[in-house]
């Protein structure tokens, strides 16, 4: 009888990550505590609403933390990267996230208020392990994988899943702040915070997200495809044998995303994309 494989999960790390989720909402909580808008009869409903959105934001920013952190974890068990070869990646990320905030400042305005400004400094917190990990996926992609050809294989399904959860966290993330931006529009003070506050919100973040994610997806594609054209290689396979030798390089593409697209990925992972497209067509078609 074949004795059970442990996960191996100890429980101080799911104790650290409820106590990350809690002091994360606790933050944003506080945060929205200091409106003056929740002292107005008037607002109290759409604050209420606000401050939930706020605190639901902290509390997935400390849990997105702990999920990425594990996510690295998991890659370095695949194969070990220094943290000294992400620091230039975490770096230019930081610096690509002060131009987007820059950028969204110099069209909102006074709409991008201080605590819109602390809740983006949430999210940035909590996506920064999560933005290492990606960084070192591209690294591991860039090196190469050693093995039998199935441990080869077992590594860059890994892969690929981790890079689908990681976009999968950084997209709930972006998600729930253009929320946040969307709910505090049209009451209270914040009348002077413009509709177009959702919009710019979400398309900065998806450009970025963009950035970090589509030069680590492009490499682990085209290592993928190195493996497929190693190991399932049908120009010498006999005619007898073909057809089925073809049918298996099929299905190890589609096991491995080889045919999948950056922009597939993205709308996969990214929920917000969607409406974003949508209301930019929707905004051009009229002025054709």
């Amino acid at each position: 009888m074949t004795t059970p494989r442990p996960l191996g999960l100890a429980g101080w790390p799911r104790v650290v990550r409820t106590l990350m989720m809690m002091a994360g909402a606790a933050a944003a909580l506080g945060v929205a505590y200091t409106s003056p808008d929740r002292l107005l009869p008037e607002s109290r409903n759409e604050w209420l609403l606000w401050a939930s959105a706020a605190g639901l934001l902290g509390a997935l920013s400390g849990s997105t933390i702990g999920s990425g952190v594990a996510r690295w974890h998991d890659l370095q068990q695949i194969q070990h990267v220094p943290i000294r070869r992400i620091v230039s990646s975490v770096l230019a990320f930081l610096l690509l996230v002060a131009g987007a905030v820059a950028a969204a400042h110099a069209i909102l305005g006074r709409g991008l208020t201080w605590r819109f400004g602390v809740f983006l400094g949430i999210v940035i917190l909590g996506a920064l392990p999560a933005g290492a990990t990606l960084a070192g996926l591209r690294i591991i992609s860039m090196r190469g994988l050693a093995g039998t050809p199935g441990e080869q294989l077992a590594a860059l399904m890994r892969l690929r899943r981790i890079l689908t959860r990681v976009l999968q966290m950084m997209g709930s993330l972006l998600l729930v702040l253009v929320l946040i931006g969307a709910a505090s529009v049209g009451w209270g003070s914040s009348e002077t915070i413009p509709q177009s506050t959702a919009l710019v919100i979400g398309a900065a973040g998806s450009i970025l997200i963009a950035l970090m994610h589509i030069p680590s997806a492009t490499l682990l594609r085209r290592r993928c495809q190195v493996y497929v054209d190693e190991f399932s290689d049908i120009a010498h396979v006999s005619k007898a044998d073909l057809i089925t030798a073809a049918e298996d390089r099929i299905k190890l593409e589609e096991i491995l995303g080889v045919n999948r697209t950056s922009l597939s990925e993205l709308q996969s992972g990214l929920v917000i994309i969607g409406p974003l497209l949508a209301t930019s067509i929707a905004a051009v078609i009229p002025k054709l």
